[in-house]
């Protein structure tokens, strides 16, 4: 059994997304040990727990500690199960963390997930930067997938659902080392349960500081899916591969703000030399398992030299990292 320390590197719940990940793609069992020990409110939350109910469903897995607060964890995966299931975190918990889980092992799989819980949260991918960005970073590497937004959950009230499936492709290997020219501007502004006009003001705003690009903006509203109160960008810059920022409306904070925030992030993002941004580059970290990798991502975070570690733990592959800002991760996959 795989022994992990969960309270290493950054310490957070991306260390026990990883392992549960890994090890139900490969059938090697783990225990973790001081969950979040370093966090203000350590253990096992909602989302954290929504991931572990998931993969054991997935896999028929032996699980111990699976419970609220818990710091520690076994897991023991069996074979990967294929079919429908529905998981809901209970609160205003990332999906998007929650299916980013289960996404590798899908591959090639017939499993479809229907998740509830929050789509546009804090600290965690929107909903539409998991559709406008992931999914087609993926697409160029190799894999297509689908993920449906049925409702909108902004915290703290949730209530979201999203269905995750059919993704299929060949991830073998894949290289991102250069954005080169900008292209276009997209994304989507969105509005939920509140005045339409938020969704425009936040185009508006992202308009300001994009303008000196002088590239094609095609941001678009979304005002009509259902939902909880809020709003949020995600702004998407195209070039020889893909970067994306967001934002989320917050009480108090002007909406033409919101979309000069995303807009100012966006920017950093594509002057920092990476071809894949922050976000993108902590994501694709896992797949370095499966698949021989080469990209450059935009910084170097503490949620990427953690997870590179994890990697370690579970594989026998050569990982290297180079550089800070933007850093090129390197991997090649020996046998499993």
């Amino acid at each position: 059994m795989i022994e992990i320390d969960g309270s290493f590197g950054e310490g957070g719940g991306q260390i026990l997304r990883t392992c549960l990940t890994l090890s139900s793609l490969l059938g090697k069992p783990f225990r973790i040990r001081g969950i979040r020990s370093n966090r203000e409110n350590p253990g096992l939350q909602a989302q954290h727990l929504a991931s572990v109910r998931l993969m054991k469903m997935l896999t028929d897995a032996r699980v111990k500690g699976d419970y609220l607060g818990s710091t520690e964890l076994e897991f023991e995966p069996g074979p990967i199960r294929e079919g429908e299931f529905s998981i809901d975190v209970g609160t205003a918990g990332s999906v998007s963390l929650v299916a980013v889980t289960a996404i590798p092992i899908m591959i090639n799989r017939r499993i479809a997930l229907r998740i509830r819980g929050g789509t546009d949260v804090p600290l965690a991918p929107p909903i539409d930067y998991m559709r406008l960005v992931f999914l087609e970073v993926l697409e160029m590497a190799g894999i297509k997938g689908e993920i449906e937004v049925v409702r909108r959950g902004h915290y703290p009230q949730g209530g979201g659902e999203v269905i995750v499936k059919e993704f299929r492709g060949n991830l073998e290997e894949f290289s991102f080392n250069e954005f080169g020219d900008l292209k276009e501007i997209s994304g989507i502004s969105h509005s939920t349960s509140l005045p339409t006009h938020i969704a425009r003001r936040q185009i508006d705003g992202a308009r300001e500081i994009l303008a000196d690009l002088n590239v094609p903006l095609k941001v678009i509203e979304d005002v009509t899916t259902p939902g909880s109160k809020g709003t949020g960008i995600v702004l998407v810059a195209r070039g020889k591969s893909i970067m994306g920022s967001s934002n989320l409306g917050e009480k108090g904070v002007m909406a033409e703000t919101v979309g000069r925030i995303a807009a100012q992030e966006l920017v950093r993002e594509l002057r920092s030399g990476g071809a894949v941004d922050s976000h993108m580059s902590d994501m694709l970290v896992t797949f370095s398992a499966m698949a021989n990798v080469d990209y450059t991502g935009s910084i170097l975070t503490p949620h990427v030299e953690t997870n590179v570690q994890v990697v370690k733990k579970f594989i026998n592959a050569e990982l290297s990292l180079q550089g800070r800002s933007p850093f090129r991760l390197k991997s090649r996959v020996q046998a499993r």
